[in-house]
């Protein structure tokens, strides 16, 4: 038995998700451009180059990097979506800032939602980092070691 109401909730429930998904992306993407206009990319990436160093990606990985940081992989996906579109990151910038943030997002919110909990906020930022960062430069070591290995 087919259900028009039930189809139409669906309709609705989807057409309610796009239209949110829209209402957050849409600013995301005007702020990007807006800061590349603007030329602060530079900023932020220079801010945050010991970071792209140390974790061996791409100086143009620090902006995705960072909004996922900060902001959470919700927003920083929208960003790291856009850069690969464009070609500013490789296929291993992709997978080791996918790497650093799936241990590490929204630093801010995760960490005071942990704290209100009862969680040292302290020990648990320097714990997150340090994983996440420890993590992914394995990942790195053994991504480089696979390409050395299999040569050009």
């Amino acid at each position: 038995m087919f259900s028009w109401s039930l189809l139409l909730e669906g309709l609705l429930n989807s057409f309610s998700t796009l239209l949110f998904l829209l209402l957050i992306l849409l600013p995301i993407m005007i702020f990007i451009e807006y800061i590349r206009h603007y030329q602060l990319v530079e900023k932020v990436s220079s801010s945050f180059r010991w970071l792209t160093q140390l974790l061996t990606l791409s100086p143009h990985a620090s902006l995705p990097l960072v909004i996922g940081l900060f902001i959470g992989l919700f927003y920083g996906a929208a960003v790291i979506i856009e850069y690969a579109r464009e070609g500013l990151l490789s296929k291993r910038d992709l997978f080791l800032i996918g790497i650093f943030l799936a241990v590490n997002h929204s630093i801010i919110e995760d960490n005071l939602l942990l704290a209100a909990l009862g969680a040292n906020l302290a020990v648990l930022f320097i714990v997150r980092f340090i994983m996440a960062f420890l993590i992914t430069r394995v990942a790195a070591y053994i991504i480089d070691y696979k390409n050395v290995k299999q040569g050009p």
